[in-house]
């Protein structure tokens, strides 16, 4: 009997042993609670293949957004506040990944999203920050994950380039960066940009290239709609579709202007943003211009089907006419006979 329940001990401990490792492996389980799988090898040759290279582009315009969460379809981004189960909110899954080790993020640098190697964060530095108390056991940190601030991940500040390739004669568009931006009451010192609204000031984190997000957004389910609450779309769905809504805040500039230091009043900074939406729009429509003469040539065969239809209709009443003639000749004729 001893023997026996020693082997099942034995027997259970392996198993619980061998379901950790394998937990641990595919990434389902963690000391922070549900964590976001590792890329595999096939998915970072995915996301190599599914990058669209800028170099060769001969048109570039970026822009830059604000997205508010509490407006339209951004909310998308922000529920579940807290996960549930293993599913999370954008910031969560950030924070998550760059305390994984999984995901490099680069310093706020006054607006300015230069991804080099001196502007790298410390992921200890963000939780210092944040006041998030934290333990450092070799390169892993270990935190309470309720206590990641993804209530206050209210606004995102991401960075959208309007391309042309000629080479693949391709017009489209593509998010170059994302900033979390945390709506908190205290004040940070070094932040010039402030849009003040009830839910305190905007402080912006870090910096992130979404060519390194992109393959974890891909597998993170999101309901983007109240009508439709079946979650078929995924976080990269989401910006690749461009369901989001945003004003834009900033173009890319020499010096580094904000649309709000160039444009003073809310009138006139209204009118510059929508300018700038418009001249986005009208150069994909001025990219397929019709020659000149082409369309002279579809006018003259426009006129010419006009003048067809009025010679037709012409040509059908003139029987009549000459019906009515032809009968009243016929009849001078028998009157002469008689």
């Amino acid at each position: 009997m001893a023997t026996s329940l020693y082997a099942q001990e034995q027997t259970g401990s392996l198993r619980d042993r061998l379901a950790k490792k394998q937990q641990q492996e595919q990434g389902t389980s963690t000391d922070n609670g549900p964590k976001v799988s590792r890329m595999s090898v096939r998915a970072e040759m995915m996301n190599a293949n599914q990058g669209q290279d800028l170099t060769n582009a001969t048109w570039i315009r970026e822009v830059y957004r604000i997205l508010d969460l509490t407006k339209g379809n951004n909310a998308a981004l922000y529920y579940p506040v807290q996960p549930i189960g293993n599913q999370m909110n954008f910031f969560t899954m950030i924070f998550k990944l760059m305390g994984d080790g999984n995901l490099v993020a680069y310093d706020w640098n006054n607006g300015q999203d230069q991804f080099t190697d001196n502007l790298k964060i410390n992921f200890g530095d963000v939780l210092e920050k944040l006041e998030i108390p934290y333990q450092k056991n070799g390169n892993a940190y270990i935190y309470d994950e309720f206590s990641i601030p993804s209530n206050e991940a209210l606004r995102y500040y991401i960075k959208e380039a309007w391309y042309f390739d000629q080479s693949n004669s391709v017009m489209g568009i593509k998010v170059l960066a994302i900033c979390p931006v945390l709506m908190r009451q205290e004040y940070l010192e070094g932040i010039d940009f402030e849009y003040s609204s009830d839910l305190g000031m905007p402080q912006p984190q870090f910096w992130i290239p979404y060519d390194n997000i992109r393959p974890y957004a891909a597998r993170m389910p999101i309901m983007a709609s109240n009508l439709n609450n079946v979650m078929t779309k995924t976080i990269d769905d989401y910006f690749r579709l461009r369901l989001y809504e945003g004003e834009i805040y900033k173009t890319t500039n020499m010096e580094n202007k904000l649309l709000q230091q160039q444009f003073k009043t809310p009138e006139t900074l209204k009118l510059a943003q929508d300018s700038i939406e418009k001249q986005l729009r009208q150069f994909d429509k001025n990219l397929w211009v019709i020659n000149d003469s082409i369309k002279a040539a579809d006018g003259d065969v426009t006129k010419s089907k006009k003048s067809n239809s009025k010679s037709s209709g012409s040509k059908a009443k003139a029987p009549k006419a000459k019906k009515s003639k032809s009968s009243g000749g016929s009849t001078n004729s028998a009157r002469d006979r008689r």
